[in-house]
């Protein structure tokens, strides 16, 4: 990709997740604060908008999720959810409307993470994605690389 596309991009990316974050971040944030689940509820609801925006701008751009992208993501999911899960066994009183919005928003996440994962590379790619057992072996390695690319490639094809 040539370097003024990957800047536009990158600033579309940035722009669209500064958005969504924060106020996804500031809703989740007061629901919990206040044990409303809907307040809650909404700032998990905007963080799937800003997943779904950012995967509207790949398919624009007919790019994927970088590596970088793949990572924050995953150590960001991650950390809010070691946070939940902490509070939950820290706080024996937490109120009810607290843990539902930590299981339902996170869930949703994993939800919507899974139904991009079987749309984007099928179910089968998917999981063999993860399946590093098969992946050890170098044959069956380059024929899952080769098979996802094809796959990639009629996908794009068929969108235009």
């Amino acid at each position: 990709m040539e370097a003024s596309k990957q800047g536009e991009r990158r600033l579309m990316v940035m722009s669209h997740w500064g958005l969504f974050a924060s106020f996804g971040l500031a809703f989740a944030l007061s629901g919990f604060a206040e044990a409303n689940l809907w307040l809650g509820l909404t700032g998990f609801a905007l963080f799937g908008v800003g997943f779904a925006v950012h995967v509207l701008v790949n398919m624009l751009h007919d790019t994927g999720f970088t590596q970088g992208e793949v990572a924050l993501g995953f150590v960001v999911y991650i950390l809010g959810l070691l946070a939940f899960g902490g509070s939950w066994l820290a706080l024996p009183h937490l109120q009810s409307a607290n843990v539902a919005i930590g299981l339902i928003g996170f869930g949703g996440l994993f939800v919507g993470f899974i139904a991009y994962m079987a749309y984007h590379h099928g179910v089968r790619g998917s999981i063999e994605m993860f399946d590093r057992v098969r992946l050890n072996d170098p044959v069956i390695a380059r024929e899952a690389i080769e098979a996802a690319s094809q796959a990639r490639k009629l996908r794009r094809a068929s969108a235009k």
